[in-house]
């Protein structure tokens, strides 16, 4: 068999010249007992780095006559972490600290009794060149596992601060997986103007 190798074989495969990993929006949703800093709008702006969700399937071997049978196991969802910029106001820090103390508190150590209480839908959404969303994630029932350090010196000129977070995440659901993702146009809510103006 006889394979076309040209390059224009190739272009016409290649939709949209490849999805880029720079272009893209993540909504950061906070739960009700956290208001300061809680902005999602804002703290999609903040958001430096994130990732497309992985997921994978567990396997069971079943021994068999000296061989192992593989089967498939049960459906895991991996954590998901985002890098943020540390603004002079602190907001999104202060929004995911004061998270994780309503989770467990500092010195009392007490929290919320009920996971609905602490729960928060995640969305992370792929975007093409002219900054419409052409792929969606939505990660549903999660909370922060951990914040990370920020590491201070006097040798760290030309920095911004930044810091990651790591959720825990129930479950998700995208354009190709049961669950109500989806939309290929949209704009940032309340923001002014839409998608592409931000990303010119």
């Amino acid at each position: 068999m006889a394979y076309n190798i040209g390059i224009n074989d190739f272009v016409s495969k290649f939709q949209g010249g490849g999805a880029r990993p720079n272009l893209y929006m993540v909504t950061l949703n906070f739960p009700a007992g956290v208001a300061a800093g809680g902005d999602a709008i804002k703290n999609s702006y903040l958001c430096k780095a994130a990732s497309l969700p992985q997921s994978s399937i567990g396997q069971v071997l079943v021994p068999f006559m000296g061989r192992q049978i593989k089967v498939a196991g049960d459906k895991e969802f991996d954590p998901w972490t985002v890098t943020m910029i540390n603004d002079t106001d602190f907001s999104a820090r202060t929004a995911f600290e004061r998270w994780l103390n309503l989770i467990n508190t500092h010195v009392a150590n007490t929290g919320v009794a009920n996971p609905n209480q602490y729960y928060a839908d995640l969305k992370v959404e792929q975007l093409d060149r002219q900054g419409e969303i052409i792929y969606t994630y939505d990660m549903r029932s999660c909370f922060p596992t951990e914040v990370s350090e920020v590491t201070l010196g006097y040798s760290n000129n030309d920095e911004v601060e930044e810091f990651t977070v790591t959720f825990a995440v129930n479950y998700w659901t995208s354009n190709s997986t049961d669950g109500d993702s989806g939309g290929l146009t949209g704009t940032i809510p309340g923001a002014a103007g839409d998608l592409g103006g931000v990303l010119a």
